[in-house]
C-alpha cells in the first residue's frame, strides 16, 4: 500500500504546484485595474444607472411642463373673467345711461347727484359720516317694517338687502387673482406710458399732453373738481338721451353745420394771398 500512497501524494503535490503556476499566471499584482482584470484585488466601482437618471429628467420635465399649462389655463381663465365683468358692467353702464330702467336710472342719477353736493358743502370727514349714517338708518327702519309686518300682520317678505348682500360674502383666491394681474397689467403699461410721457420718448405725445394739462389747469381755476364732476354727472345722464330721442334732427342740423364750417373755411383759403411760383 505504500507505493500507492506515494504516487497519490506526489500526485497532489503536482497538482497543486501546477494550480499555484496557473493562478501566478492568471493575475500580474503590477496590473492596472479594468473591467476585465483578474487581479483579486480589483473591485469595480458602482455605474450610475443612466436609465433611472433619464427616467427622474423625463419626469421633472414633465412635471415642469404641467405645471406650466395649469399656469397657462389659470392666467388664461383670469383674463376671461375680467373680460366678462368688463362686458358686464358696460352694459349696465349703458343701460343706466339710456334710462332702459327709469326707476334705476333715476336711483343711482339721485344717489350719486345728492353724495356730490354733499361733498361740495360739507367735509369729506362729515360727508362720509353722513351718508354711513343715513344708509344705517334706512336698513334698521327696513328691517322695524319687516318686524311689525311679520308679527302684526302675518305676511312674510323677502329682505331685500339679505337678498343683495348675502351672509357668506368673500373674495374668492380666483377673483383676487384675477384683480391682481388686472392690477399689475394695467399699471405697468401706465407706468411705461407716464414714463414716456415725462421724459420726451415721444415728442408729438408728449406736446398733447402738456397741452391737455394745460387746459384742465385753465379748468381747475374757474371749478374745482367736484363742481366739474357734477356738470359731468348731469351730461352724462342727459346728453345719451337726448341724442337718442333726437338722433334724425340732431344729425341733420350737424351736417348743415359742418357744411357751412367747411365752405366757409373754402372761401378763406381762397381769398389767402399765395406764394409766386419761381421761374
Amino acid at each position: 500500500m505504500e507505493p500507492q500512497s506515494q504516487d497519490i501524494d506526489s500526485t497532489t503535490n503536482e497538482w497543486n504546484k501546477s494550480s499555484c503556476n496557473d493562478h501566478s499566471i492568471r493575475h500580474d499584482p503590477n496590473e492596472t485595474p479594468t473591467v476585465n482584470s483578474t487581479n483579486p484585488n480589483y473591485h469595480p466601482a458602482p455605474m450610475t444607472n443612466n436609465y433611472s437618471w433619464e427616467k427622474n429628467n423625463s419626469t421633472i420635465e414633465t412635471n415642469v411642463d404641467k405645471a406650466k399649462g395649469e399656469f397657462k389655463k389659470g392666467q388664461q381663465h383670469a383674463e376671461d373673467i375680467i373680460t366678462k365683468s368688463k362686458r358686464h358692467i358696460l352694459q349696465h353702464f349703458t343701460n343706466l345711461i339710456y334710462w332702459q330702467n327709469p326707476i334705476e336710472s333715476g336711483i343711482v342719477f339721485g344717489i350719486l347727484l345728492s353724495v356730490i353736493i354733499t361733498f361740495m358743502f360739507l367735509s369729506s370727514l362729515a360727508a362720509i359720516s353722513f351718508w354711513l349714517l343715513a344708509f344705517l338708518v334706512i336698513v334698521g327702519l327696513y328691517k322695524l317694517y319687516n318686524y311689525v309686518m311679520v308679527t302684526f300682520v302675518g305676511r312674510i317678505q323677502d329682505d331685500i338687502f339679505d337678498s343683495s348682500f348675502s351672509s357668506d360674502m368673500h373674495i374668492s383666491d380666483k377673483q383676487a387673482q384675477a384683480l391682481a394681474n388686472y392690477i399689475r397689467t394695467n399699471g405697468t403699461s401706465v407706468l411705461r406710458q407716464a414714463r414716456s410721457l415725462f421724459l420726451w420718448n415721444n415728442l408729438t405725445n408728449s406736446i398733447i399732453f402738456g397741452l391737455m394739462l394745460f387746459v384742465f389747469f385753465y379748468i381747475g381755476l374757474s371749478m374745482n373738481a367736484l363742481t366739474f364732476a357734477l356738470v359731468g354727472l348731469i351730461i352724462l345722464f342727459t346728453i345719451p338721451k337726448i341724442y337718442q330721442v333726437y338722433q334724425v334732427p340732431i344729425d341733420r342740423t350737424a351736417k348743415q353745420v359742418l357744411n357751412q364750417i367747411n365752405q366757409l373755411l373754402a372761401k378763406v383759403t381762397t381769398k389767402l394771398p399765395t406764394k409766386p411760383k419761381k421761374p
